[in-house]
């Protein structure tokens, strides 16, 4: 046995093949067989408490000794398959089922049902994981996009395409933006300079007032718009399109200043992170190409500066890690790909497959816990599982597998912040909430 590692041997009782929970009997010989005779058992193999690396495989001789004839025959070989688990601190559980993604602010998870509830949760502190709402808010229809918050005030996107405006602290509502009736909501409001910018699933983004006033209605771009647009400054936002491109729109009137194509004849999901330090925006497209381009209104500079092609489709958005100055997405092949931002090559160790992975299709989150210079991505599939992994050592990683609860993390999660005691939230599409320490 390799140092560390131990193994037991357990009875097969009734010889069915299966451990049930009554078949306990450790076993380190077998009772006398005759000719023909078969005897069932268990191996049970225990790794050490620390394994150095996130997932090893040690082949494990497994031998049955004869006393009759006193010869050895090696039979089978045991791979055990070393994951370190991920478990979540609390969980909780939205009625419903789940579309969208999970929004932290003012210590709240907060997170809107298929049925069209709106639920918040306490995210740390004695009440974890206990609902801050004595009963949840009715939006009217399902929220299949991401609440944004704008200091007490929640803008909650929702599938009849209305914008409800909720107080985080009391759960009235106070206000609705009707944006298009029957056209869902499926990407993020935002707020600049006071006004209210909404891309819906009609190909429009449409700009209010504080007063709820129209100010705006951009033209259509292509038959859908699911891409959140990134408002940095006070004059601009960047946004991908239905038809493929991404845009740059002037906030005044929503014009387009210039416009890039990012994947033809195919919706760009991913939303823009744009880097302030060095006006550089990052997007990637269902064609599977990952481009870094410079976010300036004007439209005589060149866009773009490089492209990557990650060879699979890139339904959600980039995370863009300030600290090594690294962009992190996953795409649709179950692969995580880093990419430096400086000359879109790729990070060493990557892309990286993490075990049993199905299709990554939401953002990832990789931050540094305060104290620690290790950075981890914190990212869930489709096929439920939820990883955190050492992102400059990816090799090492954490799991939770919920894929036998009928769990499936096709959006985004939230984090609430960097300290000891703060989460990764994340939800799954039948409606379980999960909150992960940082690791």
């Amino acid at each position: 046995m390799p140092a560390g590692w131990s193994v037991i041997f357990v009875e097969d009782t009734n010889g069915n093949g299966q451990r049930d929970s009554n078949e306990n009997t450790t076993i380190s010989r077998t009772p006398t067989l005759r000719m023909g005779e078969e005897y069932k058992m268990f191996v049970t193999v225990t790794a050490p408490p620390d394994p150095v690396t996130g997932s090893s495989v040690q082949e494990l001789p497994f031998r049955v000794t004869s006393n009759f004839d006193n010869q050895k025959f090696a039979l089978n070989s045991v791979s055990a398959d070393v994951v370190n688990p991920f478990s979540p601190l609390w969980t909780a559980s939205v009625p419903g089922g789940v579309q969208g993604d999970v929004t932290i602010t003012g210590g709240k998870a907060v997170i809107g049902s298929t049925s069209g509830q709106l639920y918040t949760y306490w995210v740390k502190g004695q009440s974890a994981g206990t609902t801050a709402w004595d009963t949840p808010v009715n939006i009217g229809a399902a929220m299949s996009g991401r609440v944004s918050a704008r200091g007490s005030t929640l803008f909650v996107p929702t599938a009849d395409g209305r914008v409800q405006m909720v107080d985080l602290n009391s759960g009235a509502v106070q206000g609705t933006r009707t944006v298009a009736s029957g056209v869902s909501i499926a990407a993020s409001p935002v707020m600049q300079n006071g006004i209210l910018f909404v891309p819906a699933q009609d190909g429009r983004i449409r700009a209010f007032d504080a007063n709820g006033m129209l100010l705006a209605v951009s033209n259509q771009w292509g038959s859908e718009f699911s891409s959140t647009p990134s408002a940095p400054g006070t004059t601009h936002l960047w946004a991908g399109t239905g038809d493929g491109f991404v845009v740059c729109f002037r906030s005044s009137d929503l014009q387009g200043e210039w416009a890039e194509i990012v994947s033809p004849g195919q919706p760009v999901t991913s939303s823009p992170w744009i880097d302030l330090a060095t006006n550089t925006l990052f997007i990637g497209g269902q064609n599977g190409l990952f481009y870094a381009m410079n976010a300036t209104p004007d439209p005589t500079v060149p866009h773009v500066r490089w492209m990557y092609d990650a060879g699979a489709a890139i339904v959600g958005s980039p995370f863009f890690d300030w600290v090594a100055k690294v962009v992190y997405f996953g795409t649709v092949d179950g692969k995580i790909h880093a990419v430096h931002a400086a000359d879109g090559t790729a990070k060493s160790g990557y892309p990286f497959q993490p075990r049993d992975a199905g299709k990554f299709l939401g953002m990832p989150i990789v931050v540094r816990k305060s104290g620690s210079n290790t950075p981890y991505i914190y990212i869930g599939s489709d096929n439920g599982k939820f990883y955190a992994i050492n992102a400059d050592n990816p090799q090492e990683f954490y799991l939770y597998d919920g894929s036998n609860n009928g769990e499936s993390f096709v959006r985004s999660p939230s984090i609430s912040g960097l300290s000891a005691d703060d989460v990764i939230v994340a939800a799954s599409t039948n409606g379980k909430v999960l909150a992960f320490p940082l690791k």
